[in-house]
């Protein structure tokens, strides 16, 4: 089996409780090389519960949403209650369909908002305070004076330097460091791990350094 397989079975066998991602790791030894090519292949998804990261199957993560979201349960109980409506009454169709494309596209930015950072929410993206040159700018400099021996930062540190001098909130923050990041991917490298910071296929990269 390869790898990707043999960690597929194992965050199977979890259920929907899910896995740890560290009791993986701790057992398969580097999986993030695997788990980020199934999560890109939208196999499995990544949560965060409580300060440890959790991988669920797709056949059980809507059961363990279920189980824990209760905005989540809400949406889905009105979609289910609204296919009833539509089975049961023909003169309500045209009203239920309205009602119904509504809770989908709730509950749809529901799940997307839990795949997106651990710190913002994609369907409330917050107004540029300052401009993409000027924050560059600031987090050079912050990024210059906290770069350790081996280049490597914890965005986090960056983000109270910088919040700090342009008044940014950390939602801000963190999407301009994603817009950053792409525009001048030949200038920064990010990394996994940190306790917050930017989402990239699935993974939180929370460390960064000039290449």
């Amino acid at each position: 089996m390869t790898a990707e397989e043999i960690l597929m079975n194992k965050i199977l066998s979890a259920g929907s409780a899910g896995a740890k991602k560290a009791d993986l790791r701790k057992e398969l030894g580097e999986i993030d090389s695997a788990l980020e090519a199934l999560v890109s292949k939208g196999e499995v998804f990544i949560d965060k519960r409580g300060s440890a990261y959790y991988c669920f199957h797709q056949s059980h993560y809507v059961q363990s949403l279920l189980n824990t979201d209760p905005r989540f349960r809400l949406t889905y109980d009105m979609i289910k209650s609204v296919e009833e409506t539509l089975r049961s009454s023909s003169k309500e169709v045209a009203r239920a369909i309205e009602t119904l494309a509504g809770n989908v596209s709730n509950l749809a930015r529901l799940v997307s908002e839990r795949g997106v950072t651990a710190t913002a929410h994609a369907s409330a993206a917050p107004s540029r305070t300052v401009s993409i040159s000027d924050f560059k700018g600031e987090f050079d400099a912050a990024l210059a004076n906290s770069s350790s021996s081996i280049g490597w930062v914890e965005l986090a540190k960056i983000r109270n330097d910088v919040c700090a001098k342009c008044g940014l909130s950390n939602d801000e923050f963190y999407r301009l460091v994603g817009e950053l990041t792409g525009q001048y991917q030949d200038k920064y490298e990010l990394s996994t791990g940190g306790g917050e910071g930017v989402m990239v296929r699935g993974l939180l990269h929370g460390f960064v350094r000039c290449i």
